[in-house]
């Protein structure tokens, strides 16, 4: 057995490599094979060495970090052999949550001794990929303006000063949307395009959505006032923002979104500049998982 542990010592309240190190060292003492533990210090390094893994033949590649770094890890092993593991350990852990990935570490890294595989689908943006969600409006602004903080605290809470801040500056646009042979112009408060049901942090915003069934939820919650805000901030923790009616959701294989503007695109809770024109798509079970 040939595993590699990807850890992105950023990710969460404090560096758990050591953590990590201790962990693997437990769950494999019996078990023949390589077992390594490797940290990352710049964007794009967790790609390159979950790559440079499934080249070499490694059975699995753990993520242990956040979204950004499963992101990462699980992109570059789209339609191989290799089997992602994900240590879940940053604020959002969409991707871990939709999966009930266990939060405990030895928990997760034991899941190639006693888990199962499960294939799930990945979503494409322009060349990028997301296994959780994608966001086109109010969720991209707010993600491109908390990783523009320098440094800071991590965490759910530094939402919450920088949400008010950007609640009021911001100004849907006049967004065209085309699908299949439908099409409708909107002004969306939300635009996200979901694989699983969650942006993180149990914050749900597509209710029943499945990450291996062959299509993405294209969710769209349309212009809402103050008030209205705070009460569909709460009906998303509670996982019923599909009751609200300024909410509508579409099962889709494909969508393109068009805009006035390039803007803020998030890939899974990372921000990205997007064009004016997106075409969003869908790769079918194309990821392989340990699970539960």
């Amino acid at each position: 057995m040939k595993v590699r542990f990807i850890v992105n010592p950023a990710a969460g309240k404090h560096d758990r490599t050591d953590e990590i190190n201790r962990a693997v060292g437990r769950v494999f003492s019996s078990v023949r094979g390589v077992f390594e533990v490797r940290t990352t210090r710049a964007p794009g390094e967790a790609f390159n060495l979950s790559e440079e893994a499934k080249e070499k033949g490694y059975e699995t590649v753990f993520a242990c970090g956040g979204d950004g770094t499963t992101n990462e890890v699980a992109s570059a092993l789209l339609n191989s052999t290799t089997v992602l593991g994900i240590i879940p350990g940053g604020s959002g852990n969409g991707l871990a949550r939709s999966l009930a990935i266990p939060r405990d570490i030895e928990m997760a890294a034991s899941l190639p001794l006693m888990g199962r595989v499960r294939e799930v689908d990945t979503g494409m943006v322009n060349g990028g990929y997301f296994f959780s969600t994608a966001g086109f409006g109010f969720d991209a602004v707010m993600s491109k303006r908390y990783n523009e903080r320098a440094g800071g605290r991590r965490g759910l809470l530094p939402y919450v000063p920088i949400a008010l801040l950007e609640f009021f500056a911001y100004r849907p646009e006049a967004t065209l949307i085309k699908w299949d042979e439908n099409y409708m112009r909107v002004f969306p408060f939300l635009l996200t395009v979901a694989n699983t049901d969650q942006y993180g942090g149990d914050c749900v915003i597509a209710p029943g959505a499945v990450p291996d069934d062959g299509l993405l939820d294209l969710c769209i919650l349309h212009g809402v006032g103050f008030f209205g805000a705070a009460m569909y901030t709460k009906m998303l923790f509670a996982g019923n923002i599909d009751r609200a009616k300024k909410f509508r959701r579409i099962r889709i294989h494909s969508v393109e979104i068009i805009r006035k503007r390039p803007g803020p695109v998030h890939l899974d809770g990372e921000p990205i500049e997007g064009a004016e024109k997106i075409k969003v798509g869908v790769l079918p079970k194309s990821l392989k998982v340990w699970v539960q």
